[in-house]
């Protein structure tokens, strides 16, 4: 069980916390309150922007009430459903905050984690968490499947990373100037790809996932594998872009001389 560092004074940084949800009335009015519970009590400077992806059930009613009563808050809607990448740019356009951190509504990383990733911000371009009890909390196809996703991910961009699916907290500006193009599930890894492979920093952040009684993840549904694989091909091509970009620029030294 993970213990959270102690919180002495408030965080300097100031964030967006984006909370996307699609037909998530069970939990989500529990996702919100936890989370702006944490993020009030460890930041002076931050704004919690809910957003409904075009859901059919009492999640739109929900956000609108806690956005009339939560400090800070405020809910967008999306119509009709576009996407959960397409919500978290939406989020993104709408942060008004240095940084911009995505919380999943279906709770699949409970705000007991969010004090570890968020007393992090500020040591590097992105904090990356990874789930330590994965292996627990997934089924033997969803681990095989996770696994093999990192793996061709870190295959692209160089790095090792231990996971691409969390909940990373990015510089705003940088995400905004270089998009997802994923509207779905691999958005997260897009985004982590293209911004490791032009040079930003990271540091990576343990945390523990919902149990396997707790998660209620679409992943396995057939137009989410399709978005995936989609979002890998795109890669590829984007990454030898840059590549064959950073091969083309002139070294350090032809720089400084002026050499043509």
């Amino acid at each position: 069980m993970s213990t959270s560092p102690a919180i002495s004074e408030k965080i300097g940084h100031s964030i967006s916390i984006l909370v996307a949800a699609y037909n998530e009335e069970v939990v989500v009015e529990q996702v919100v309150r936890e989370t702006h519970a944490v993020v009030d009590r460890m930041l002076e400077r931050y704004e919690i922007i809910l957003i409904d992806d075009g859901s059919t059930d009492r999640t739109a009613a929900i956000m609108d009430a806690l956005a009339s009563e939560l400090a800070h808050t405020r809910a967008v809607h999306n119509r009709p459903n576009i996407g959960f990448g397409a919500s978290y740019m939406r989020g993104v356009e709408e942060a008004q905050y240095e940084y911009v951190m995505l919380v999943c509504g279906d709770n699949g990383i409970p705000a007991r984690n969010f004090p570890a990733i968020i007393s992090k911000i500020g040591t590097a371009d992105i904090v990356i968490p990874y789930m330590r009890n994965l292996k627990e909390v997934k089924t033997p196809l969803r681990y095989f499947i996770s696994r093999t996703y990192t793996a061709f991910l870190n295959l692209l961009s160089g790095f090792h990373l231990r996971y691409y699916n969390g909940l990373p907290v990015h510089r705003t500006a940088l995400v905004r100037a270089m998009p997802a193009r994923s509207t779905g599930f691999g958005f997260q890894g897009e985004i982590l790809v293209k911004l490791l492979k032009v040079g930003h920093s990271f540091v990576e952040v343990a945390v523990d996932a919902a149990s396997k009684e707790q998660q209620r993840s679409g992943f396995l549904r057939p137009r989410n594998i399709a978005n995936v694989i989609r979002t890998c091909m795109v890669l590829l091509k984007e990454v030898r872009a840059i590549d064959r970009s950073d091969r083309s620029r002139p070294t350090r030294s032809e720089s400084e001389t002026g050499a043509s």
